[in-house]
């Protein structure tokens, strides 16, 4: 049955841009709009990141029994390594942890200011390029499903974190939010290295790009020239998050200029 279970999943990829793939994109501006309405409505609320940290935990479970394989010449399984939760999405499960477990999530400022924009990119990158869909599942796959609806939850509590302002966000938390990213992608780079016996391992995408024929994530200028539009591409992400803040810290900079001495 699995092997035929896998046959028919290839039988109905989810390619990129194909009406499948457009169809779990139009979920992502939904997910935006919930993620505000329950800011308004309900405000921060402990229970809220709660929901989103067991979502994410459940999506991590069945990414252990999808990719459990069994241990050549030896007895059991375990996952394969490049399914850790430790690229940026997945990671934030463990962020969200630490927030709830800690009963004040609102002490965490670094983190809030970190995951508020990672979230809402991480999250629409992820479902835009959606490479481990198109190169493992299909319509035919719980995988598929789970992949999706757990982006379009990170993109939902990217945009409650913001409308419900546990922080008062400011440029600090901008350049807490650069700085937090670099520094993982830096890790992604180590951690790489220490799982280089697994082909397979592509924390953060600093090994290569998530797909094949991306138009500006690609190595045809070498390694470093696409190191650098991965930074690139990041900072540019956060800032398009951050810029109402800037927007307004500019405005709140020009007004005290204003004033007379």
């Amino acid at each position: 049955m699995p092997q035929v279970a896998a046959h028919l999943a290839v039988q109905f990829p989810v390619a990129m841009f194909s009406l499948p793939h457009i169809l779990f994109l139009l979920c992502l501006p939904l997910a935006a709009f919930l993620g505000i309405h329950v800011a308004r409505k309900a405000g921060f609320s402990i229970k809220v990141l709660w929901t989103c940290a067991l979502i994410g935990l459940v999506s991590e479970f069945e990414k252990i029994l999808f990719f459990a394989r069994e241990i050549p010449g030896h007895t059991g399984s375990r996952m394969a390594a490049g399914q850790l939760p430790l690229n940026m999405c997945p990671f934030q499960v463990i962020l969200l942890l630490v927030l709830v477990l800690s009963g004040n999530p609102q002490k965490h400022k670094n983190i809030l200011a970190y995951m508020f924009p990672t979230t809402i990119a991480g999250g629409f990158m992820a479902t835009l390029i959606a490479a481990a869909i198109e190169n493992y599942h299909g319509l035919l796959d719980i995988s598929t499903y789970r992949y999706f609806f757990f982006h379009a939850m990170l993109v939902f509590l990217g945009f409650y974190l913001y409308f419900s302002k546990p922080i008062n966000y400011d440029i600090k938390s901008y350049f807490t939010a650069i700085f937090g990213a670099l520094l993982w992608l830096i890790a992604g780079i180590w951690m790489n290295g220490f799982f280089g016996w697994e082909p397979s391992v592509n924390f953060n995408f600093a090994v290569r790009p998530p797909a094949e024929g991306l138009p500006l994530l690609n190595l045809n200028n070498g390694w470093p020239a696409y190191i650098f539009t991965l930074i690139a591409m990041g900072t540019v992400l956060i800032t398009l998050c951050y810029l109402p803040v800037i927007i307004r810290e500019i405005r709140g900079f020009l007004k005290m200029r204003e004033k007379p001495a």
